[in-house]
């Protein structure tokens, strides 16, 4: 008898110590969803949350060469539809490709979707003020360096790659985090031109023998976690350089790098 008043005993405490187990459980369950989501200090330059926890889309814009009227119509409403798909607190950066070096590479434009405005915000105390501000500092100027993009420029190199690894390194986290999205959408005619490579002087049938070379080695990153989207602006007389071997160099040097190609689309024009 006293021997199954001990067992019941034993019992009673392996459940005891099962019921304050998941107790103690709920409880840093729910101390770590309030951390998550309590509000957050907003920087009131960018308009993004001081503790990084956003999402990021970047935007690579190639100003190598100037567009035609239907391509420069094209990009703006890829970027106008990338604007209005942010989610509340994402981050939109914007990069170029230009004649500027890669390590000296800086953010044009960099802001945080505020919303707008409707409804109640635990992340921005005053919604309205922040949109206005998003419209002043980002919307703004972007759609006047996109009207620009028609204008009469050139460059007389295109580095792609290393655009790609100094973005890389400038815009995302250096450790991603799971819950959060990280994307590149690259508008390009995505003719590498540098000292590292050159469509120019590589037949696309040496292209595979890059990814062996000391020059592939200098320009990778580590893309892991990272979606792309390339939209390849066509060319005038280029064209043989933009063929499907070429792109399908891409896809295999991005995925070398641990990248998500997600879409490649083609502007007309």
């Amino acid at each position: 008898m006293a021997k199954k008043r001990r067992s019941l005993k034993a019992k009673s405490d392996k459940i005891g110590y099962l019921l304050i187990s998941i107790v103690v459980a709920v409880i840093v369950a729910i101390a770590v969803f309030i951390v998550m989501h309590r509000g957050a200090e907003i920087d009131k330059e960018s308009m993004c949350r001081s503790d990084g926890a956003f999402d990021r889309h970047i935007v690579i814009l190639d100003m190598t060469d100037n567009y035609n009227a239907i391509q420069v119509q094209q990009i703006k409403h890829i970027i106008n539809n990338i604007v209005s798909n942010l989610a509340v607190t994402e981050q939109l950066q914007l990069y170029f490709i230009n004649n500027t070096m890669p390590s000296e590479t800086k953010a044009e434009l960099l802001l945080c979707n505020p919303g707008d405005g409707a409804g109640k915000s635990e992340i921005y105390s005053n919604p309205k003020l922040f949109k206005k501000r998003w419209n002043e500092r980002f919307y703004s100027p972007l759609m006047a360096k996109i009207k620009a993009l028609s204008g009469d420029y050139t460059s007389s190199t295109s580095p792609i790659l290393e655009t790609i690894q100094a973005v890389n390194n400038l815009a995302f986290p250096y450790v991603r985090e799971g819950q959060h999205k990280y994307k590149i959408t690259l508008i390009s005619d995505m003719i590498q031109n540098s000292d590292e490579l050159s469509f120019f002087k590589t037949s696309a049938s040496s292209l595979a023998h890059f990814i062996d070379s000391p020059g592939y080695i200098k320009t990778r990153t580590d893309l892991d976690g990272v979606d792309i989207d390339i939209v390849v602006v066509r060319r005038d007389q280029f064209e043989s350089l933009q063929s499907r071997e070429y792109i399908d160099f891409w896809v295999e040097v991005l995925t070398s790098m641990s990248a998500n190609v997600e879409n490649i689309k083609l502007t007309d024009g």
